[in-house]
């Protein structure tokens, strides 16, 4: 025994071998044999030199592989001196990593260099097989590591985790460590494991052991990684009241948020349901909240400054595993914001701050904000949406150009967008609001696609004028800084309508709606916008895009009426005046069909504001004045004009050359023949069939509307005879498109027979085409523009003269030579008495009238109706006189035998055509 003490005393002085041979006991207590411990001491005292209190050993160890086998063979057979065996090989392990530490100053290999620790690390892993050694080795492990990583923690040059940990794994002493604390926490019991990773994790906090246990996280997810949060929240609840005074400690806290933010690289869903287990803790059932409830939130938020991708997960798993109820729970109870933020206000402070740095978590946040039920919880979120909002505007008013904010990048996806838009419409106010804020926010942060694209949606889609408010406010909101929204925001609406033809609800609400701002405009309701912002500016910017939308025949009408209160753009191009015109003319001979009176005449004269607006510019004139004509005699509409079945003409479909020739020059002149035979190959023209019954009454009131457009077309720069003039050469073409013999002179009457194809064909027309007599009639009023049709008035004359000689007087060839003689004296062609013929036609016979017929066309043929014999007089008017105008007696002298020889009948008019003398009074007395 006083040898035993003697050698005791004689390692007092080293702190190590104090420990050492402490452990050398026996179970009970009783020394161990003396011949054993003088062994060993002698052995360690001969061939050791090291102290604790140094940071490296004075010199190498020169125990060889078999000093240490007898070490450990007295550790299997003496398993009191575990203790001290344990820590001899702790000793090993040391001085095998400052020879790797050496090496590496050295610029050697240290992967392939032996060392030491291997042997002890190969005699260690042989205790594995045996479960009563393994939780034994596990604790000596985490100690040996801990001790390791502070000792040689200045050779590490980084502060990343993943740098550090593939550090410590090049060295083989530490890697053995590992791999044999990995194996151990493999073959324990689950009580053991509990127990040891508390041992683990009691060295959280020290920062150069952080890598051990991110490592260990990595290979055991399940086992520690809801443990190092819970070790987390508890520092963070203990220490609150002293992370001012003092920052360390949170030790814990930094480290296991580290660690975890380290781990959702590699073990995201279990990082996961951490999170979600630390959402349980917060109350559901009480408002009294405990310590450990009040700091979850906290907590939590402070993980939140890790990295982005931690604020992510967090907010993720918020807004799918925390319920309503709950976070009304924790918002009304603000007690634990006071305690660990010190007011309202710095909290709201610190979470804009977290918020504004988020990512892809923030769609899960807005469906959790445009979810939230009618609770009280409500205005504590409204209250903070709009706080950071405001708080976000200062900083950006603030920034710099380049600087950015990820949350208002995240929101600009458009998977955002979708959410944020559509709740614009929605019936509860503070959602309308909280989208509105973030528009605006939005739109200045990035510029004004963000603000179009919301009007067009509320252009699309505003079902009360209520909603439609929004438009206003949301412009009025950003014009300071961004310009032309409406007209940018209606594009974008009207090319939505074109992409979706078949969303015609859609189409129709945007009619509908910009009718509505426009009566707002209008009438100055709903406020004002800057002029750069009007709607009927707007409108005129898009004039094309609505012309698209004219093909669409239920808002045909309304989309003219639109037009037609926007008003025409200042300065308007040819080509798309043309566009217009040829837009808006099928819509006007629809609008002749309204069964409604006041939809009919309200149509009407919006189209005509329109076209008599376009039709200011003289090219635009002339092919305005065309497509009218040639619309009005077509068999689409014609019987909107009284147009007969009988002589109407089926037409191949085809597309026309004149169709294709619109799209590369801005006027073509229309020109091709008549054929009355069929189509070799496909028989006869066949007639068709009628468009639609109209009543006769209609049908006048429709002339008498078509006829009034086409006078206001003609107007330019308050002069109407330039316009007139186009008319009648226009009629032409389309009537007599052979020009060679559409001249002014009427030809003999034998020339007749080489025109008598065409002829009919004028005829014909004239017969089955009531529009085309009232052209005439505007032309044979606005002399002397009747003179350029002098080719249809001789082509029906001369076959009527034919017919009269041949046939018996009906009704038909009566009413077309009343006509046709009624437009030569309206127009003045025709001198008095020659006026006056059409007055007795109908009372006497056939050949009497072949007769007159023929003395008309010989005044006509030597006297030609040529526009040089008229003059302007003083109102303007073009007028001829024919005062001192003498009648050769061979034009009227058949005329005046054909009135006596009919002086039963007509006595009464013979005073009335002639000059009569004082014996002829006598004679017919």
């Amino acid at each position: 025994m006083k040898k035993y003490i003697l050698l005791k005393k004689q390692i007092m002085d080293n702190k190590e071998w104090t420990e050492i041979s402490q452990s050398f006991m026996s179970m009970d207590g009783s020394p161990m044999a003396l011949d054993d411990l003088q062994s060993l001491i002698n052995t360690l005292k001969a061939n050791v030199h090291y102290t604790g209190s140094r940071a490296l050993p004075r010199e190498h160890f020169k125990l060889d592989v078999r000093s240490f086998n007898d070490i450990f063979q007295l550790m299997l057979k003496k398993p009191s001196c575990k203790s001290g065996v344990l820590v001899v090989f702790g000793v090993a392990y040391d001085h095998s990593v400052y020879q790797c530490v050496t090496n590496t100053e050295k610029k050697s290999d240290v992967t392939t260099q032996y060392t030491i620790s291997d042997e002890v690390n190969d005699m260690l892993k042989s205790l594995l097989s045996n479960r009563a050694w393994t939780s034994v080795l596990l604790t000596w492990c985490i100690k040996v590591l801990g001790q390791l990583s502070s000792k040689y923690a200045s050779f590490i040059n980084s502060v990343d985790l993943e740098d550090i940990i593939k550090f410590w794994f090049v060295w083989p002493p530490t890697r053995h460590l590992i791999e044999m604390m990995s194996d151990c926490l493999e073959n324990i019991t689950q009580e053991e494991a509990d127990s040891c990773i508390r041992a683990l994790l009691e060295m959280l906090g020290d920062p150069h052991y952080d890598w051990v246990v991110a490592h260990m996280g990595k290979s055991f997810p399940e086992m520690i990684i809801s443990r190092i949060l819970f070790v987390g929240l508890h520092d963070s609840v203990t220490n609150r009241k002293e992370t001012s005074g003092n920052p360390g400690k949170l030790a814990k806290v930094k480290s296991a948020i580290l660690i975890v933010g380290h781990l959702c690289e590699y073990h995201l869903k279990e990082v996961e349901n951490g999170i979600s287990e630390l959402y349980k803790l917060l109350p559901s059932g009480s408002s009294d909240m405990t310590e450990i409830q009040k700091g979850v939130l906290p907590f939590l938020l402070h993980m939140c400054t890790a990295s982005l991708f931690m604020r992510d997960m967090i907010v993720k798993v918020l807004t799918s595993a925390v319920s309503f109820e709950v976070l009304e729970i924790v918002i009304t109870n603000n007690s634990w914001i006071i305690e660990y933020y010190g007011s309202v206000d710095a909290f709201r402070i610190y979470l804009s701050k977290a918020i504004l740095c988020l990512g892809e978590s923030v769609e899960g946040l807005l469906h959790f904000i445009f979810s939230t039920e009618d609770t009280n919880c409500i205005v504590y979120i409204q209250e903070f949406v709009t706080d950071f909002v405001a708080r976000t505007f200062q900083k950006l008013h603030g920034s710099r150009p380049s600087e950015d904010f990820p949350i208002l990048s995240a929101l600009l996806k458009p998977s955002c967008l979708d959410l944020i838009i559509p709740n614009l419409l929605s019936k509860r106010k503070w959602y309308k609001d909280t989208s509105v804020n973030l528009l605006v926010l939005l739109s200045t942060y990035r510029g004004s696609s963000v603000a179009v694209q919301a009007l067009a949606y509320l252009l699309c889609h505003s079902e009360r004028e209520e909603q439609l408010c929004l438009v206003y406010r949301l412009t009025n909101s950003l014009q300071p800084i961004h310009w032309g929204l409406i007209t940018q925001s209606l594009k974008a609406a009207l090319t939505m309508t074109l992409i979706n033809p078949e969303n015609s609800n859609m189409r129709l609400r945007l009619i509908e709606n910009l009718t509505l701002l426009l009566s707002w405009e209008n009438g100055n309701k709903r406020g004002k916008l800057s002029a750069i912002n009007k709607v009927s500016k707007a409108v005129q910017m898009n004039i094309e895009m609505f012309l698209n939308l004219l093909s669409d025949r239920n808002i045909s009408i309304q989309i003219v009426t639109i037009i037609a209160e926007a008003g025409m753009p200042e300065l308007i191009s040819d080509s798309i005046a043309m566009q217009i015109a040829e837009s808006l003319l099928p819509i006007f001979f629809l609008s002749l069909n309204l069964r409604d009176p006041l939809q009919k005449k309200k149509a009407v004269s919006n189209i005509q504001a329109i076209l008599t607006n376009v039709s200011s510019q003289s090219s635009v004139q002339s092919f305005i004045l065309r497509m009218l004509i040639k619309t009005a005699t077509d068999d689409k509409f014609g019987y909107l004009l009284g147009r007969s079945d009988e002589s109407v003409f089926h037409q191949d479909n085809h597309v026309s050359l004149f169709e294709k020739n619109k799209k590369h020059s801005t006027l073509v002149s229309e020109s091709h023949r008549y054929n009355a035979s069929g189509v070799i190959g496909k028989g006869p023209r066949m007639t068709v069939k009628r468009f639609g019954d109209i009543r006769r009454e209609d049908v006048a009131q429709n002339l008498d509307i078509f006829i009034e457009t086409l006078t206001k077309c003609c107007v330019s720069d308050s002069e109407t005879t330039d316009g007139i003039t186009r008319v009648a050469m226009i009629l032409l073409e389309i009537l007599s498109p052979d020009v060679m013999y559409n001249g002014l002179p009427w030809p003999e009457e034998e020339f007749l027979k080489v025109t008598i194809e065409r002829d009919l064909y004028i005829k014909k027309t004239l017969e089955t085409q009531p529009v085309l007599w009232e052209i005439l009639r505007v032309l044979a009023f606005n002399r002397p523009a009747l003179c350029y049709c002098s080719v249809i008035l001789r082509a029906p004359l001369g076959i009527l003269m034919s017919q009269w000689s041949s046939e018996q007087q009906r009704p038909e060839l009566l009413e077309m030579t009343s006509k046709i003689l009624d437009l030569m004296s309206l127009g003045q062609l025709l001198p008095p008495p020659l006026t006056m013929i059409s007055e007795i036609l109908a009372k006497i016979s056939p050949q009497e009238v072949a007769v007159l017929l023929r003395d008309v066309w010989s005044y006509m043929r030597e006297n030609v109706p040529s526009p040089a014999l008229f003059s302007k007089d003083s109102n303007g008017y073009f007028w001829r006189d024919f005062k001192d105008f003498h009648v050769e007696t061979r034009y009227i002298e058949r005329l005046r035998l054909i009135v006596l020889s009919n002086i039963d009948k007509l006595g009464y008019f013979y005073k009335r055509i002639f000059d009569v003398e004082e014996g002829d009074r006598k004679m017919i007395h």
